[in-house]
């Protein structure tokens, strides 16, 4: 727990330095801490994974803390570009998010948490001193593609999550290109609607989509799942949606109009994930729905539920 305040008390204090170095070691010393908290009780497996994980960020926090000094006496050419990839890797952003997948689904709920949230922020504020919408343009558009597509049919709930979240992390970069108060709303949205999720999940000790066909979930908590989910993906009329549409009408209106268009579409497969969660959780792994328990108009009407979803989607999307 000390750990995990320190981590919260330093992210939050890089927001308030304007020092590269001084963020820089910041980020290092909650990375440090973040690697405590995932060796904490653990075995092999995950020591072997941190150990991955421990040895890329610490090459590629060597490279920024170079060009870091570099960038601020002005000594050599293509820093900005540089010091983007090196935060990208500290993000996990496509296509150096082999770390991210590598200790997804080894990880406690708690230190998943963290990783996807207060980890993101020392590098999120760096990135917004570098940030151009023109250099970001293909770099965000290729994370959302593959973060949507690489997280269908995962049967591990981390690995789905951490697809979800490198879609979220291109929403968080524009969402700092309009102003940094509507960056922290949404951050701290998505982090309150991650921690509902993680919450119930945790208090079942749930990692595995068929981990749901021997646990004794009651009807209310797998419909709290899917709602907590699909509020996360962005599916109306949810908190998630009421977010990104702020984001989608302000790049409307600056005319940014296919670049939205092509990152709805593409979100629409992060909704995807939860649908497809919720079938498997509602539908194949439990007993309620099946022929034998169940009359055809209770059928009918679940059948109508599901359609009424897919409309609503399309027709606010």
């Amino acid at each position: 727990m000390m750990l995990i305040y320190f981590i919260c008390w330093f992210s939050v204090m890089s927001w308030t330095i304007n020092n590269w170095l001084m963020i820089w070691y910041l980020m290092e010393v909650c990375f440090v801490m973040f690697v405590g908290v995932c060796v904490v009780g653990k075995g092999y497996s995950i020591s072997e994974s941190t150990m991955g994980y421990y040895l890329v960020q610490v090459i590629f926090s060597l490279v920024m803390l170079t060009f870091i000094l570099f960038y601020m006496f002005n000594l050599g050419y293509m820093c900005s570009f540089i010091l983007t990839l090196g935060l990208m890797v500290k993000m996990g952003m496509f296509p150096f998010h082999f770390w991210l997948i590598l200790i997804c689904g080894k990880l406690e709920w708690i230190s998943f948490l963290i990783l996807s949230t207060l980890m993101k922020l020392i590098p999120l504020i760096l990135l917004y001193y570098l940030f151009c919408m023109s250099s970001f343009l293909f770099l965000i558009v290729s994370s959302v593609i593959f973060g949507s597509l690489m997280g269908l049919n995962n049967s591990n709930i981390q690995k789905m999550m951490g697809y979800s979240s490198m879609v979220n992390i291109c929403w968080f970069i524009y969402s700092m290109s309009i102003s940094l108060s509507f960056f922290l709303m949404y951050f701290m949205s998505y982090m309150v609607m991650l921690c509902w999720l993680i919450n119930v999940l945790m208090n079942y000790n749930i990692f595995y989509v068929n981990q749901f066909k021997f646990s004794s979930l009651n009807l209310s908590t797998k419909v709290m799942i899917f709602i907590y989910g699909l509020s996360i993906s962005g599916f109306p009329p949810f908190l998630g949606f009421l977010i990104k549409w702020l984001v989608i009408n302000y790049f409307w209106h600056l005319g940014f109009k296919f670049l939205m268009s092509l990152m709805i579409l593409i979100s629409i497969l992060a909704v995807y994930f939860y649908l497809q969660l919720f079938f498997f959780v509602m539908l194949v792994f439990s007993s309620w729905v099946k022929w034998y328990t169940m009359n055809f108009i209770k059928f009918g009407l679940l059948s109508f539920l599901f359609l009424l979803s897919y409309f609503i989607l399309f027709v606010f999307y």
